[in-house]
């Protein structure tokens, strides 16, 4: 971690080894996880003695969440697995941190446990079919997506989409969820899919922001004409229809 208030990346674990021959040994032989205990501990003295550490809150901590994650995707990109490790290991603290601050709300605090076992009730709840056998990969993800629309109980296949995200990643996560759920893809607009340059960097974010939300909302409208005719759409046809595209089976009704 750069800049994230002091608490630096730590020795290299290869370093350690090499300075001490005992440390793989003991590797070899701990349970996997069993360091996160002394990560926990860490963090926790940190906040209670840390001078700034003490006085961080989640929304002071964002801007280290978001840079420690461009970070990450450097060392992906690099292919260097030391790198990589380092980066991984600033994104851990800011998990802990974010986990240790919670702790301390007046009202509903939670701690890294209480994370660690949403996340394991999550994903084991989503990965029913995997857990209990073979499945494929097709599978696989239609079963994700459905408990995941089960747990949210969402009324719109957008539900959830983080709208506050740079606009390239707004859209591209808008066009997965919709290519998932059936959506046609010649009924997504060009102004979605595209990005003319004209006007500089600013102009171009806004733009795509505007279109994306944009179409969001016609999405939003066919789901809300669908729901009025007792349907879901999950197929080409569907969307159509209720798009009121011309051409589709009921445009009529849709309209």
């Amino acid at each position: 971690m750069s800049e994230s208030g002091g608490v630096g990346s730590g020795p290299d674990p290869a370093d350690l080894e090499q300075a001490d021959p005992e440390t793989a040994d003991r590797r070899a032989g701990a349970r996997s996880g069993e360091a996160l205990l002394d990560a926990v501990e860490l963090m926790d003295r940190l906040r209670r003695q840390g001078p700034w550490e003490s006085t961080q809150t989640h929304d002071s901590l964002r801007r280290y969440l978001l840079e420690e994650t461009y970070e990450f995707l450097d060392a992906v990109d690099s292919g260097d697995q030391r790198h990589l490790l380092e980066e991984l290991g600033d994104l851990l603290l800011q998990v802990l941190f974010h986990a240790r601050v919670a702790a301390d709300h007046p009202d509903h605090p939670f701690d890294i446990d209480d994370v660690a076992r949403a996340f394991t009730a999550k994903v084991s709840d989503r990965t029913h079919g995997v857990l209990d056998g073979p499945v494929d990969l097709e599978t696989q993800l239609r079963q994700w997506e459905e408990r995941k629309a089960a747990e949210k109980k969402r009324d719109s296949v957008l539900d959830g989409i983080a709208t506050a995200q740079p606009s390239l990643a707004l859209a591209q996560k808008v066009v997965e969820r919709l290519d998932a759920a059936g959506f046609p893809a010649g009924s997504i607009p060009s102004t979605v899919t595209t990005v003319s340059v004209v006007g500089g960097e600013a102009s171009v974010e806004d733009d795509l922001r505007r279109a994306v939300l944009a179409f969001m909302q016609t999405v939003r409208a066919a789901e809300d004409r669908a729901r009025a005719a007792g349907l879901t759409p999950r197929s080409a046809d569907q969307w159509r229809r209720f798009l009121g595209e011309p051409g589709s089976g009921d445009h009529d009704q849709a309209t």
